[in-house]
């Protein structure tokens, strides 16, 4: 039976490596979607981050009294004589720069008189991103150096905030890199999945395979060991596109002294991403055995994966995180989205061995009993003859 199993497997693996096209799909798809997708997440995130820096020639102040003056040359503002206000309103106006401060020429810094009160002009362009940012520091910049009746937290020695402070770009990572990683190896093994079964099926080329003395178990273990073959491979392309992708976007985050992952890590995520890609790719079997052709397949299995990319989004939200945490050991048991649970974890910097353990173990077993389920299907020959 085994040389058999081997024997089906074979005949697709040639068929999959000698197709160019199947054969990129396989191998570059994966690492190409996360690899993209997470230099453009960089992108965007290393401009959110650069914006709430003073850029050159962005801001300007002009009449800045003696007392501010230093103040305001270390946050990066220009100071400009009285006639360029009308031209840097203008250009403020065409979103060519981003702010322009303009104080009173008998500015008063403290006084008692609450009805005359020094009033200090911010205009600024709220069309323009970087400028409603400038905006907003300068305001509060403006806030800190007015006269206060207390303060708050002033001791600098001291880290009033009990969370991490780079926890909420930790749970973006978290976010986004399984997300991807599920989204382009399930693509690849679903359409493999469907050719293969749902595909020959409705060339008719699986009813030959069926007349043959080759026991149908055998030919569907062989047809599954085929499509969990290229699972790995894709899930190995899709892996190094995270690995890769990982450094940069905490770079871009300037978070890489803080989110600093070990072999141990690495290896952890391999591991969690392999089992379920196992269990996605097995329900994608059920499938495409299930379904009448390749069209049919196609349109159905997308729908599994939209579930657990939903499920990412989840964790976002207090209250649904909430609910997910309350289930605790029980989230390990729910092959596939235990992946992801984990895979978060570990991207937070919060994984335990135990969970990492229980959720491989969890998802081997149910790929296991899918394959069964393939060959039951199989040996039923109404559902394959549909």
């Amino acid at each position: 039976m085994w040389k058999d199993i081997w024997t089906v497997a074979q005949k697709e693996l040639r068929s999959c490596f000698t197709d160019k096209l199947i054969l990129m799909q396989v191998l570059l798809l994966p690492f190409a979607i996360v690899f993209g997708y997470a230099m453009l997440m960089s992108g965007v995130a290393e401009s959110t981050v650069s914006e709430a820096e003073v850029k050159e020639d962005s801001a300007y102040v002009c009449q800045v009294p003696e007392e501010l003056k230093e103040v305001f040359d270390k946050t990066g503002y220009q100071s400009v004589g009285k006639e360029e206000i009308a031209g840097l309103k203008e250009r403020i106006k065409a979103k060519e720069i981003d702010v322009l401060v303009v104080f009173p020429e008998d500015f008063l810094q403290g006084g008692t008189d609450l009805k005359n009160l020094s009033n200090v002009e911010v205009w600024y362009n709220s069309e323009k991103t970087s400028s409603s940012v400038a905006y907003s520091r300068t305001t509060a910049l403006l806030s800190e150096l007015q006269p206060k009746i207390f303060t708050v937290n002033a001791d600098e020695s001291v880290h009033y905030d009990f969370g991490s402070e780079n926890a909420p770009m930790r749970k973006m990572l978290a976010m986004v890199f399984p997300m991807m990683v599920f989204m382009a190896v399930y693509t690849v093994c679903m359409n493999l999945a469907a050719e293969s079964v749902s595909g020959d099926k409705e060339r008719g080329f699986l009813n030959t395979m069926l007349i043959t003395p080759v026991k149908r178990s055998a030919i569907a273990a062989g047809k599954s060991l085929y499509v969990f073959t290229a699972a790995v491979i894709a899930s190995v392309s899709a892996y190094a596109g995270m690995a890769v992708s990982l450094p940069q976007f905490a770079k871009a985050l300037k978070m890489e002294d803080s989110v600093s992952y070990g072999v141990g890590d690495y290896l952890q995520l391999f591991g969690i991403t392999i089992t379920a890609m196992f269990v996605l790719t097995a329900i994608a079997l059920v499938i495409s055995t299930l379904a009448k052709d390749v069209k049919q397949a196609t349109t159905i299995s997308p729908i599994i994966l939209m579930v657990f990319v939903v499920g990412s989004m989840f964790t976002m939200n207090e209250n649904a995180e909430a609910v997910i945490q309350s289930l605790g050991i029980g989230n390990d048991l729910i092959p596939a989205w235990n992946s992801m649970q984990v895979m978060q974890q570990i991207l937070q910097m919060e994984s335990h061995a135990a969970d990492v353990l229980i959720t491989c173990g969890v998802n081997i077993a149910v790929t296991l009993f899918l394959v069964w389920l393939v060959g039951f299907f199989f040996k039923r020959e109404k559902i394959i003859n549909g």
